[in-house]
């Protein structure tokens, strides 16, 4: 039972490990999921810049993941594809006149 406690705390102190080892990504990177017996955590970046820097420092990340959480075994970083962290509203398209189609009369 002490790998599963050790997944449900890498991601609830996911934020505050990424802002201790990588503080530009603060924000702008969020953990989605963790497979203790594997050790992937999956991330999802906000654009795909954060995504490339967030493949560039996987190994400083997963050495302050099991740094501040023993016991958790993260052994990869996977990183998901861009998705904003809050949903923009739907919004309407404007609405257009019809056009009008004239046609040759005889």
């Amino acid at each position: 039972m002490v790998v599963p406690a050790a997944g449900g705390n890498v991601l609830a102190d996911f934020d505050t490990i990424l802002a201790a080892a990588v503080p530009e990504l603060a924000g702008h990177v969020r953990a989605v999921g963790f497979d203790a017996d594997s050790g992937r955590l999956d991330v999802a970046p906000d654009a795909p810049a954060y995504g490339t820097k967030l493949r560039w420092i996987a190994a400083k990340l997963i050495a302050a993941t099991n740094e501040r959480v023993p016991g958790a075994g993260v052994r990869t970083v996977y990183v998901l594809p861009p998705s904003p962290a809050k949903a923009a509203p739907l919004r309407q398209p404007p609405i257009r006149p019809r056009k009008r189609c004239w046609l040759l009369r005889r």
